[in-house]
């Protein structure tokens, strides 16, 4: 039996899909996530449950502790720095 060539095809030699220039990219896209530890008080605990349940109470969806630190998070990247460092000072 001969050998079969190798064929081309146009699907194999696509280039890889880029961006239009000006389109931005957005938090909406999966990245891998870096493990990252917090010591939490009793107090600090208890506040994240009972968010997570109040936003439970209201969500179609099953929400998590995670998610919620996560979106506390960006709510947190919006507010002003001084507003940040005066609710560090109410709890320390």
């Amino acid at each position: 039996m001969g050998k079969l060539k190798k064929g081309s095809s146009k699907l194999g030699s696509q280039q890889p899909a880029t961006k239009p220039a000006g389109v931005v990219t957005t938090h909406t896209q999966k990245t891998t996530a870096t493990p990252k530890s917090f010591r939490l008080s009793g107090d600090d605990i208890a506040n994240l449950k009972q968010i997570t349940q109040a936003v439970n109470g209201i969500s179609h969806s099953k929400v998590s502790e995670t998610k919620v630190v996560k979106a506390l998070l960006q709510l947190g990247s919006e507010l002003p720095p001084e507003k940040v460092l005066k609710a560090l000072r109410e709890i320390l």
